[in-house]
């Protein structure tokens, strides 16, 4: 006998537990437990969501009582999974990666949400809270629910896509602002934090054509359950994750136009003050010579006991060396 629920708002819905939500198209979301779930009975245009944590010690008992293959439950419950689609005959194990926030380093701030998707079900695993899914449902609190689980995928990867194009727009913003402060202020930013842009845009654009991959892989499947219409919002998704593979591109070659004009700075500066120091060992050398030559201590140097003799010496320097100075503005060494 099915056993009744009270219906929720999805501002009652907290993603720091594990929970079963089901949904209806006349009766509104409804919240239950695993166990509650065991005893109750779907009608026919209803479908639930299960959001599972993964330390959970009773969700391989529950896979294994909704019916999931053995294999299936192992990489659901695995610690560590590459991002891919696996179809079986009646639904679809997919692992993806989710952004909670702009990852600061390979994998710390990326984790992957292990999903299996059918006609009645949809089961989600989880470490960590995932930001995309407390987005989903204060999306139920403006729109109406889905009403299957395709819907309910496709809003899933449309969502994923936002947070990307969020980022997008992070790393957008601070390489413009290393752009304005090479190509206007001359001034040289920290390489660290050009060099983080870079790793960040390959981490995110990376990320993004497994996505893309995934989508793709879901898309050409024929699934009964799967409309025309959530088909187009997937291949949306997977439209969207690919301009952001290509925006990645553009950000990581801005990067190296602004690495290469730090560099080019950096080589022209360095030349500039060679160039100097050669002008001055030009203007100066010729001198040191002349004094050293005097100042040798043997007999025989001419003036040595006229008392008027170093002040000509000096004179005649001061004459040399400014115009040595005037041949080298001349030729415009510096």
């Amino acid at each position: 006998m099915a056993q009744t629920t009270e219906n929720i708002e999805a501002s009652h819905i907290h993603l720091d537990s594990s929970f079963v939500i089901v949904f209806s198209k006349s009766k509104g979301m409804r919240r239950l437990t695993l166990e509650q779930l065991r005893d109750y009975e779907l009608e026919s245009d209803e479908f639930y969501w299960a959001y599972l944590q993964r330390v959970a010690a009773q969700n391989r008992e529950f896979l294994e009582e909704v019916g999931l293959e053995h294999s299936d439950i192992d990489d659901l419950l695995a610690r560590e999974v590459r991002p891919h689609c696996h179809v079986r005959t009646s639904g679809a194990f997919i692992a993806i990666n989710v952004f909670n926030e702009l990852p600061k380093q390979e994998s710390g701030d990326m984790e992957c949400a292990q999903i299996w998707v059918d006609a009645k079900r949809m089961i989600c695993i989880w470490h960590d809270p995932l930001d995309v899914f407390q987005s989903l449902l204060e999306g139920f609190k403006t729109r109406v629910p889905p009403e299957s689980t395709a819907e309910f995928w496709a809003r899933l990867v449309l969502a994923i896509a936002e947070r990307a194009e969020d980022m997008v727009e992070v790393l957008q913003d601070r390489i413009d602002h290393l752009e304005d402060v090479v190509l206007e202020t001359g001034d040289h930013p920290w390489e660290s934090e050009l060099a983080q842009v870079r790793r960040l845009a390959t981490i995110v654009r990376r990320s993004m054509l497994a996505h893309l991959d995934i989508l793709r892989n879901f898309e050409i499947e024929k699934f009964e359950w799967v409309n025309r219409i959530n088909k187009r919002r997937v291949r949306e998704a997977g439209d969207r994750a690919l301009r952001i593979a290509e925006e990645m591109d553009a950000i990581r070659e801005r990067a190296e136009i602004v690495h290469d004009q730090i560099m080019f700075k950096r080589s022209e500066n360095t030349n500039r003050y060679m160039l100097m120091m050669a002008a001055i060992a030009v203007v100066f050398l010729p001198l040191s010579f002349v004094t050293g030559l005097l100042g040798i201590n043997v007999g025989g140097i001419p003036g040595s006991h006229d008392p008027v003799a170093f002040s000509i010496v000096s004179g005649l320097l001061i004459i040399f060396g400014v115009g040595l100075f005037a041949i080298v503005r001349w030729f415009r060494i510096f």
